[in-house]
């Protein structure tokens, strides 16, 4: 099984964790691929020194975007799954196998479930991450109508954090989905529509690494695109 399994990484400008993360992931699973999102810095110079597979290009593009160019080359090299991983050093490769342990079970995806209390992440992120998640989970009911009585039932599928990063994914899922997003926003957009085809999706507890990394997103643009992935259809 692990040999169909692989962890992705997306990475911009994380030279100062991106030897350390790959290394550690490499000691829990054999294949790790590192999509170099048109970094300015050296991050380029120092994945080469790690046996990571490396997908690099010159202009940043966006998380979205390098994701979808992981997922085709997972797709194309016949990986049957997909751990996604963050480059800052957040994401503890101690979790790895949960994951690999619940991929044998068969989900269509499985979301690392960060603890919120007694931990240090921060206020804003607990509260912020609660309402989209309470507004994703709503988004995603389905219904279905029983033929002989005519009753309507919706399916309720609460994902307890729909923003966390550390994901495992089943690429034949995606094989036929289309997905337009190129930031931080298609995970919003993957998730819906994996939502909305009734994927098999399990939470996992894991625990998250607070340090010295300095986030990428956007406050403000950021939560205009999670609003504007809620619309896709």
């Amino acid at each position: 099984m692990e040999n169909k399994v692989a962890v992705l990484i997306c990475a911009y400008n994380e030279e100062k964790h991106i030897k350390k993360v790959v290394s550690n992931v490499l000691k829990k699973i054999k294949k790790v691929i590192v999509v170099n999102d048109g970094s300015t810095d050296n991050t380029l110079q120092e994945l080469k020194k790690t046996k990571a597979t490396i997908i690099t290009y010159k202009k940043n593009q966006g998380k979205g975007f390098a994701l979808k160019e992981g997922f085709e080359y997972g797709i194309k090299n016949k990986i049957d799954y997909l751990i996604l991983m963050d480059a800052d050093g957040q994401h503890n490769p101690n979790e790895i196998p949960k994951f690999l342990k619940e991929i044998k079970k068969d989900y269509d995806l499985i979301i690392g479930c960060r603890k919120k209390r007694h931990s240090d992440m921060p206020y804003i992120r607990r509260a912020t991450n609660f309402l989209t998640s309470v507004i994703i989970s709503a988004k995603g009911i389905t219904y279905h109508r029983d033929k002989s009585s005519g009753q309507r039932t919706g399916r309720f599928n609460y994902i307890k954090d729909s923003q966390s990063g550390y994901r495992a994914i089943k690429l034949e899922f995606l094989k036929n989905m289309i997905l337009k997003r190129r930031k931080y926003d298609l995970e919003t957009e993957m998730l819906l529509k994996m939502l909305k085809k009734e994927a098999k999706i399990k939470c996992i507890s894991i625990k998250t690494i607070y340090g010295d990394e300095s986030s990428t997103i956007n406050p403000i643009k950021d939560t205009a695109r999670f609003f504007r992935a809620l619309k896709t259809k």
